[in-house]
């Protein structure tokens, strides 16, 4: 640095050094703030909660925790699709790199070409194909909850498959 530029450094340095030793200015004065103390509530403690076990009947095994029942009626969340936060143009170039990843050197070579009007672009091929791959794999997800769930009640089961099949079936728009 030059030592012109040193020089100028110095008495910005001096006003900083001034300015931090003299003391800030109180924003309420005392009287003021004893108003807005009195103006609030009092502070009530809360009554602690009588537990679980004595509204239920304690519990044999001091070790055992007895919970109340609860009921939630929130709708669920949506799940968790990456592609949603994405913009239609990322899910495009994630769709070409997972369609030409697929394929070698060669065949991507001779399936990058096309006709028009005869037959579809790449970039329409793989997205169609990415859309696929994330169908079937919801499917498996699907198929895994039904296979989890018939372990205990085979019954629902039944159930949650004819629903499955029910919703594969090709809807009118």
């Amino acid at each position: 640095m030059k030592p012109a530029g040193l020089i100028l450094f110095l008495p910005a340095g001096w006003v900083l050094l001034a300015s931090a030793a003299e003391p800030m200015p109180a924003k309420l004065s005392a009287r003021l703030s004893e108003e807005v103390r009195a103006s609030l509530p009092k502070y009530v403690v809360p009554v602690a909660p009588a537990t679980a076990a004595a509204e239920t009947g304690a519990s044999d095994n001091p070790d055992v925790l007895v919970l109340p029942k609860m009921v939630i009626q929130e709708k669920r969340l949506p799940g968790n699709d990456p592609d949603v936060w994405l913009g239609e143009r990322r899910v495009q170039q994630k769709a070409m790199a997972a369609y030409k990843g697929s394929m070698t050197s060669l065949e991507w070579a001779l399936n990058s070409w096309f006709i028009p009007f005869i037959s579809a672009p790449a970039s329409v091929r793989a997205r169609a194909a990415y859309q696929e791959a994330k169908a079937a794999a919801e499917i498996d997800r699907l198929n895994n909850i039904i296979k989890t769930v018939e372990v205990s009640d085979p019954k629902e089961a039944a159930k949650l498959r004819r629903a499955m099949d029910l919703n594969k079936l090709p809807k009118d728009d």
